[in-house]
C-alpha cells in the first residue's frame, strides 16, 4: 500500500468519493481564502478612514443591501442549476472588484477613498455571504448524510487550511504591496473556487431523478419554510445567536486592535496620510495573522479531533462547544479587558466556529430534504446570519455608540447568548434525530428495489449482503438443499364409519383421514386431552388453517401445552415452526410469553416464526408479556447477530416466506433472511414504521436512503448491537472490507460445520467445496 492510499484510508475516504472530496476541499479552501482576505482588508480600508463605533452603520447597510440579493439568490438557487448561479455571482463580485480597484489605482483617483472603503465593505460583504452559503448547497447534495459525517469535517479542514495559508501569506504580502493592491487576488480566488466548483459530478446520488419541479418564491417562500418546520427554526436560532454574538466579540477585538494601532502611530509621531497608511497596514497585518493562525488551529481540530467528537459526543454536545467557550471568556473578558483577552475570546470562536460547530452546522442540513434545503439555506445562511450581525450590532450601536457605556460589558449580551445557543444545542439534538427518522420514513416509502447485479470474488466468499440466490447457484453444483418430502394426498377411505355416530373427540383420534377432516369442520368445543392429537395435525397443509383455529380456540389452556412443543428441541421440526401461528391468535399476555422464551430456539425457522408471530401481535395491538420481554429481545437480537456467517447467508424457510407488510419486496441477496428476522426484532422495542423503513433502506439500490438509515441506527442502537450488526451493514472503507474477506478453507470448514442442516449428503458437501475452489481465487 502507498503512501497515498494509507493516507486516504487514515482519512477514511473511500475510493468513489476521492475525486469528489478532493473538489470539496480545494473549493472550501478558495472559498475561505476569498472570505479571510476580504475581510482582512475590509477591516483595514474602513477602519483606516472611520472609527470602530460607525461599524454599526455599514453593517445595517449591507443589511439592507443583501435583502434583495438574497432574495433573487434563493429563488435562483431552487428553480436553477446551482453551479451556474453561483458562475453568475461569482462573475458579478469579480466585475465589481476590478471595477473599484480601477477606480481607486487610477491618477486623481476618480473615487474616494471613503467613498471605496464602504463600497468595499458593502460588496465583499455580502459576497462572502452568498459564496459560502451556495458552496455548502453544492456540497451538501452530492454527500449522502453518512458521507458528510465522515467527510464535512475533512472538508472544512480544507476551509481551515485556506484561512490559515490566506492569514499567514497576508502579513508578508503587505510587506511588498498596499492593501488596495490585492484586491485582483481576490478576484483570482473567486475564479478558482468556481474552476472546482464546476468540476463537481453532477446528480451523483441520483436526487434529480426523483426531485419535483421546484416552484418556490423566493424569499417569502423560504420565510413560510423557516415557520412551518421545527428544524429549520431551530438551525436559524442557533444562527441568529452565533453570529450576533461573534459579531460583538468581533466588535471587541476590532475596538482593542485599532486603539493599539492608533497609540503605536502616535507614538511613531505619525501624522495625515501617513498615520492611516500605518493603522491600515498595521491592522490588516494583525487581523491576517490572527486569521490565519486561528485557521491553523481549526484545521488542526478539523482533521485531528472535529470528527471523533462529532462521532463520540452527538449532535447537541458538539453543537455546545462553541457556546460554552463563548461563555467562559466573555465572562473573563469582563474581568480583565484588553487586546489578549480580546483576541482569545475572538479567536476561540473563530477557531471553533471554523471547525466543530461549522461542521455539524452543515450536518444539520442533510436531513433537510434537498428541494428545502435549496430553498432555505442560502435565506438562513444570509439573511439570518446576517440578521445576527445585526442583532449584535444593535447592542454595540445602543451600548457602545449611543449610550457611550464602556465596551467590555458587551460581554454580558455574548455570555446570555451562549446561555441561550446551550438551550437550542439540547433542543437541536433531538429534532435531529426527529428529522432524520421523518427522513427516512418518507424515502422508505419511494425507494425502487435495485437491480440485480452480477457475482463477484466478494460475493462468492461470502461478504456481507451478496447478491446472490443462494438455492439457484448451489442448484448449478449439483447440490440440493434439505427440502422437505411432499406430503401424499389424503385418502379417502369410502369404508370409514359413520361419522354421526362418533364424537368430534373420536373422529380426530379415529387416524381416518376423511373422519379427521370432518372433525376439523365447524366449530366443536374440544377438551384438554385433545391437544395431543390437534397439534400433530399442524403438519399436514391441508389441514394446517383448520387446526390453526381449533388449537386458537383453546385460548389460554392450550399455552402450556404449546409452549413445552415450541421449546423441546426434539419435537417435530414442523410442528415447531408452525405453533407460532397459533400462539399469535391467542389472546393472552402467557401466550406472548410463551413466544417470548422461544425466540432462542436453535433452529432458525422456528426463531423466525415466533419474531413474525410477535410482530403480528404488535400489528393487532394483542396482550403483551407481563415479564421483561424487551431485554429477551435484545438478547435474541445479540444471538442472531453472533452466529457465524455461513449460517447467517444461507438461513432459509420450509415453509413460504411471510408476507406480513414488514416487506414490501424481497430482492435476492444472500443473508436476507437473516436481516430481514433482526430487523423484525428490533420493530419489536424500537419505532416499528422507522425500522422497517432502515431495514429498506440497507437492501435497496439508494446510496442517500442507506445513508440515512446508517445514520439512523448508529442513533438508536446500543453500542454492542451496532458493533455486530456494522460488518453485515455498514459502511466500511476498502482495508475493512479486505480484512473481512475469509480464507476460502475457513469458509468451506464454516460452511460443513453448519452442513448438517444445510445440505443433503456427504458428496453435496465435496461439491460446495469444489464449487468455490474453482471459482474463487484464494486470498
Amino acid at each position: 500500500m502507498g503512501v497515498l492510499e494509507r493516507f486516504t484510508e487514515w482519512l477514511d475516504i473511500r475510493t468513489a468519493e476521492f475525486r469528489v472530496v478532493v473538489l470539496s476541499v480545494l473549493g472550501a479552501f478558495f472559498v475561505m481564502g476569498f472570505t479571510v482576505l476580504a475581510g482582512a482588508l475590509r477591516e483595514a480600508f474602513y477602519l483606516g478612514d472611520f472609527d470602530a463605533s460607525t461599524l454599526p452603520y455599514v453593517l445595517y447597510a449591507s443589511l439592507l443591501l443583501g435583502l434583495p440579493a438574497v432574495a433573487v439568490f434563493s429563488r435562483l438557487m431552487a428553480r436553477r442549476d446551482p453551479n451556474g448561479v453561483m458562475r453568475s455571482v461569482v462573475g458579478l463580485v469579480s466585475g465589481g472588484l476590478l471595477l473599484l480597484y480601477s477606480l481607486v489605482i487610477l491618477p486623481g483617483p476618480i473615487l474616494d477613498p471613503g467613498a471605496a472603503a464602504v463600497l468595499f465593505y458593502l460588496l465583499t460583504a455580502v459576497a462572502a455571504l452568498l459564496l459560502t452559503s451556495g458552496f455548502w448547497i453544492i456540497v451538501s447534495d452530492v454527500f449522502a448524510v453518512r458521507e458528510a459525517k465522515r467527510l464535512f469535517g475533512l472538508i472544512s479542514a480544507g476551509g481551515a487550511m485556506g484561512t490559515l495559508v490566506t492569514g499567514l501569506s497576508l502579513s508578508i504580502l503587505l510587506l511588498e504591496f498596499r492593501p488596495v493592491h490585492l484586491i485582483p487576488l481576490l478576484v483570482a480566488l473567486l475564479l478558482l473556487a468556481q474552476v472546482t466548483l464546476d468540476m463537481m459530478p453532477r446528480d451523483r446520488l441520483g436526487r434529480d431523478r426523483r426531485r419535483p419541479a421546484s416552484r418556490s418564491d423566493g424569499a417569502l417562500e423560504s420565510v413560510r419554510a423557516l415557520a412551518s418546520n421545527r428544524h429549520l427554526r431551530l438551525i436559524a436560532g442557533i444562527v441568529l445567536l452565533t453570529s450576533a454574538a461573534s459579531y460583538v466579540v468581533s466588535w471587541q477585538l476590532q475596538e482593542a486592535i485599532q486603539i493599539t494601532a492608533t497609540a503605536e502611530a502616535a507614538r511613531a509621531g505619525l501624522a495625515g496620510d501617513e498615520a492611516v497608511t500605518a493603522v491600515n497596514t498595521r491592522i490588516a497585518s494583525f487581523m491576517g495573522a490572527f486569521r490565519g493562525w486561528t485557521g491553523g488551529l481549526a484545521f488542526i481540530i478539523q482533521v485531528f479531533v472535529a470528527g471523533r467528537i462529532l462521532a463520540g459526543a452527538g449532535v447537541a454536545w458538539s453543537l455546545a462547544l462553541l457556546p460554552l467557550a463563548l461563555l467562559f471568556g466573555s465572562a473573563g473578558m469582563l474581568i480583565v479587558p484588553g487586546l489578549v483577552m480580546a483576541t482569545l475570546v475572538r479567536g476561540a470562536d473563530n477557531t471553533l466556529g471554523k471547525s466543530v460547530h461549522r461542521t455539524v452546522a452543515e450536518l444539520l442540513w442533510i436531513p433537510v430534504s434537498p428541494a428545502l434545503r435549496r430553498r432555505a439555506k442560502a435565506f438562513i445562511d444570509s439573511m439570518v446570519n446576517s440578521a445576527g450581525d445585526g442583532l449584535g450590532a444593535l447592542v454595540v450601536l445602543l451600548w457602545v455608540t449611543f449610550g457611550q457605556f464602556p465596551s467590555r460589558f458587551l460581554s454580558v449580551f455574548v455570555m446570555g447568548a451562549a446561555l441561550a445557543l446551550l438551550v437550542l444545542s439540547r433542543a437541536m439534538g433531538t429534532q435531529y434525530f426527529v428529522t432524520l427518522r421523518n427522513r427516512l420514513e418518507h424515502s422508505g416509502n419511494d425507494a425502487e428495489v435495485m437491480e440485480e447485479a452480477g457475482l463477484d470474488r466478494a460475493d462468492r466468499l461470502g461478504a456481507t449482503l451478496t447478491r446472490l440466490d443462494i438455492t439457484r447457484v448451489l442448484a448449478t453444483t449439483g447440490i440440493v438443499l434439505d427440502m422437505p418430502p411432499e406430503q401424499p394426498p389424503v385418502d379417502r377411505d369410502s369404508s370409514a364409519p359413520d361419522p354421526e355416530s362418533l364424537t368430534p373427540s373420536e373422529l380426530l383420534r379415529s387416524g381416518n383421514p376423511v373422519l379427521i377432516e370432518r372433525a376439523l369442520i365447524g366449530p366443536h368445543e374440544w377438551s384438554i386431552e385433545d391437544l395431543p392429537h390437534l397439534v400433530p395435525l399442524l403438519a399436514r397443509d391441508g389441514w394446517l388453517g383448520p387446526a390453526v383455529r381449533a388449537l386458537a380456540a383453546f385460548g389460554v389452556e392450550a399455552v402450556p401445552y404449546l409452549s413445552s412443543v415450541l421449546g423441546d428441541d426434539s419435537a417435530d421440526f414442523v410442528l415447531r415452526r408452525r405453533i407460532p401461528r397459533v400462539l399469535e391468535l391467542i389472546d393472552h399476555p402467557d401466550a406472548d410469553q410463551a413466544l417470548v422464551n422461544a425466540l432462542g430456539a436453535g433452529r432458525f425457522e422456528v426463531r423466525y416464526r415466533v419474531a413474525l408471530a410477535l410482530y403480528h401481535r404488535r400489528l393487532e395491538s394483542l396482550p403483551m408479556s407481563s415479564g421483561d420481554w424487551e431485554s429477551e429481545v435484545w438478547a435474541a437480537v445479540n444471538a442472531q447477530l453472533s452466529r457465524e456467517k455461513p449460517v447467517w447467508e444461507l438461513a432459509r424457510l420450509l415453509d413460504a416466506e411471510a408476507d406480513d407488510g414488514f416487506v414490501e419486496r424481497r430482492v435476492g441477496l444472500r443473508g436476507e433472511l437473516s436481516l430481514e428476522h433482526t430487523f423484525r426484532l428490533l420493530s419489536l422495542v424500537l419505532d416499528r414504521d422507522t425500522v422497517r423503513a432502515a431495514y429498506h433502506g440497507i437492501i435497496l439500490n439508494d446510496p442517500e436512503l442507506k445513508s440515512f438509515a446508517l445514520e439512523y441506527l448508529e442513533q438508536v442502537l446500543p453500542r454492542n448491537v451496532r458493533d455486530r450488526l456494522w460488518p453485515f451493514i455498514g459502511d466500511l472503507s476498502a482495508s475493512a472490507e479486505q480484512r473481512a474477506l475469509r480464507n476460502l478453507d475457513d469458509v468451506v470448514a464454516d460452511l460443513l460445520l453448519s452442513g448438517a442442516t444445510l445440505f443433503g449428503s456427504q458428496e453435496d458437501r465435496e461439491a460446495l467445496r469444489r464449487y468455490l475452489d474453482e471459482t474463487t481465487d484464494r486470498p
